[in-house]
């Protein structure tokens, strides 16, 4: 029964190559994880930036996320069963969701390099300004995807673009944990 579930996402050519690109960037991302734990490591101090608004944010952007991942599921269930317009419809959901966390992001940023001055001249900000700015490519290039398949669902492939939204959800939890939950202090509540 597994396996004819996870049969579904390696069918065709273009979910073998999502599932490359995720194998890609898992790699990516586990090099730049590797380089953030290893200037941590080195490290005089490392500063604890984020607070509980900051993991209010965060929890919202998982959220986000997780939408996102979700109405694409939706989405690729409608196209399953020929009804274009409700897969169209869901798509534009999360690309929305995806849009929204994208714009979040960058609050997020602007917080971290005006206000707390932990820019790229910085360990903390270079190692996380490179990880999260690459998810932040990685979901831009999701969002563009997304808008692709959305103009002809009968002829694109939704599991593979869902594929790669579950695989960006997956990668922000880590983040989430290994940035956000990791720097977390409750000196400033």
């Amino acid at each position: 029964m597994i396996r004819e579930y996870l049969a579904q996402y390696h069918e065709t050519r273009t979910q073998r190559g999502a599932l490359w690109i995720v194998a890609a960037h898992c790699a990516f991302f586990a090099a730049l994880l590797a380089v953030m734990f290893y200037l941590r490591w080195v490290a005089e101090s490392w500063p604890a930036p984020f607070h509980f608004a900051s993991l209010i944010m965060v929890t919202f952007l998982t959220l986000l996320g997780l939408a996102a991942s979700a109405v694409l599921e939706i989405a690729m269930r409608a196209v399953r069963l020929n009804d274009q317009e409700p897969a169209v419809r869901w798509m534009a959901v999360g690309i929305a969701c995806w849009l929204t966390f994208l714009f979040l992001e960058v609050v997020e940023w602007v917080r971290l390099v005006y206000l707390l001055h932990l820019g790229p001249d910085t360990s903390f900000g270079a190692t996380h300004l490179a990880l999260t700015g690459a998810h932040w490519l990685a979901v831009v290039a999701c969002v563009c995807w997304m808008t692709y398949v959305a103009n002809d669902t009968r002829n694109r492939d939704v599991v593979a673009v869902t594929i790669y939204s579950h695989f960006l959800n997956l990668l922000w939890i880590v983040l989430v944990f290994t940035q956000y939950f990791s720097n977390f202090s409750l000196g400033d509540i």
